[in-house]
């Protein structure tokens, strides 16, 4: 309950976020100091994720002290890029970066590296070569996401089937690697299930009924699973279905990320799995990073140890659904 009401509270604070939030840095009243600047540079809080993300965020990093900035990138690239310029400007004692583009941040990344500034890969990995310009990464293994789909989908469909794949923003890790992770897993397990068609629908689920519908019409009965990149996907593909007359369970669905509308369809029959990855112990892992980055005066060129600070990911499904029932998003 005390967990219900914070986050109610902290959702207005989220509403309001423009382009981007300032907030004074302040000073410690005791000691006469400066408080840390931490700076968000989120993807985009336009979908179910990045509200409560962001304020958990938010309270955890005042709790700490801290006095934080976000900007929404509004999944516009050139914008989170122009972000990242504006975020080094203000000197920030560390950046957490959740990319849209990796790729397309690489600049932005080596010249807050070059600047002194720490950033921490949030959510999104750096490309390989650029990882030595980061000090961490935290959040989802996004491979292995996929992996853990896969299995749902593997043993729903007892190997043998036709699937379709909705995915998330083009080119951003998460979409290549939950993709790359679920079709890796599906050759390892020997699996007959052929991928008939694959899209990207930008994390939404106006988009995601829209690919189904498609599919519907190309596919028909020849369908016998849906993998989502996300709750909201598979959601969106579940209204598809049922507006074509299908019934729960004529067509397996697996999502990703334990969202409250994901956990209630997986409860009520209409997904047969998702895999829990929620924004509250997200972002209170990012926090616990950044606390561990500061306590340890981890600046460039130093990277924390361990680079890699992941999140549980737990399979669901309605056998253990309860347990994570209603959710954080």
């Amino acid at each position: 309950m005390k967990l219900l009401k914070r986050l109610l509270i902290l959702t207005l604070f989220v509403v309001l976020v423009p382009a981007f939030t300032f907030a004074d840095r302040g000073t410690k009243e005791d000691e006469g100091e400066e408080k840390p600047l931490v700076v968000l540079l989120w993807l985009g809080a336009q979908t179910p994720y990045g509200p409560p993300f962001i304020s958990n965020f938010h309270f955890l990093a005042n709790e700490n002290g801290w006095v934080d900035i976000v900007f929404d990138g509004k999944f516009d690239a050139a914008l989170q890029a122009s972000q990242m310029d504006d975020a080094i400007a203000m000197k920030p004692d560390l950046i957490d970066l959740v990319a849209l583009d990796a790729a397309g941040m690489a600049p932005g990344i080596r010249k807050a590296w070059e600047a002194g500034i720490p950033v921490l890969m949030d959510h999104t990995k750096a490309n390989p070569e650029d990882e030595k310009y980061t000090v961490g990464y935290t959040g989802p293994d996004n491979y292995l996401e996929g992996v853990a789909c896969a299995e749902l989908m593997h043993d729903a469909l007892k190997g043998k089937g036709k699937v379709v794949m909705i995915e998330g923003a083009a080119g951003q890790e998460a979409q290549i690697n939950r993709a790359q992770g679920f079709i890796d897993r599906l050759e390892e397990l020997d699996s007959k299930i052929e991928i008939l068609a694959r899209q990207t629908a930008e994390w939404r689920k106006d988009l995601a009924t829209r690919v189904m519908q498609d599919w519907i019409v190309r596919y028909g009965d020849e369908i016998d699973g849906v993998y989502g990149q996300d709750d909201t996907l598979a959601v969106g593909a579940w209204v598809a279905l049922e507006e074509a007359g299908y019934k729960k369970g004529d067509v397996v669905i697996i999502g990703m990320g334990g969202s409250r509308e994901g956990l209630a369809a997986v409860n009520e029959g209409i997904l047969h799995g998702t895999v829990m990855q929620s924004p509250i112990p997200g972002s209170t892992k990012a926090i616990e990073t950044i606390k561990r980055i500061f306590e340890q005066g981890i600046k460039p060129p130093k990277q924390i140890d361990p680079y890699f600070n992941w999140m549980d990911l737990p399979k669901v499904t309605k056998e253990n659904v309860e347990q994570y029932l209603p959710g954080d998003w």
